[in-house]
């Protein structure tokens, strides 16, 4: 659903762009604007990217990224990659399955899992 979604504001910002190309004082060259390209998103385990590409009446190339946020505990609304960047060991953050939200994984939720990961071979 997020990844329809996602393609779908990406869709409509596109074709806002281009009729914003066609208007006489616009700051967008016409015909400039690329197609949704998806080639940055990991439908696995996100984010789902989106990304468009435009060219200005200066002649300087532009890009425009779409991506869906993570909602992580004590950082809000942050980006993949940011989460990535959280916790130990590149771990990031985790779902608390008891709070229903995103937290950073500290040391506590990380020598948990290493256990958990133990126990299953």
């Amino acid at each position: 659903m997020e990844a329809i979604f996602t393609h779908s504001i990406a869709r409509d910002i596109k074709e806002a762009l281009e009729k914003n190309s066609k208007e006489p004082m616009s700051l967008i060259k016409e015909d400039s604007i690329s197609g949704v390209s998806f080639k940055e998103s990991n439908y696995a385990t996100g984010p789902l990217t989106k990304t468009l590409y435009f060219e200005g009446s200066n002649g300087v190339r532009y890009k425009i990224s779409i991506e869906n946020l993570k909602e992580v505990k004590g950082h809000g609304h942050i980006t993949h990659a940011e989460a990535n960047k959280l916790g130990w060991f590149g771990e990031g953050v985790h779902w608390d399955n008891d709070e229903h939200i995103y937290k950073e994984s500290d040391a506590e939720y990380v020598s948990w899992l290493a256990e958990a990961r133990q126990r299953s071979f």
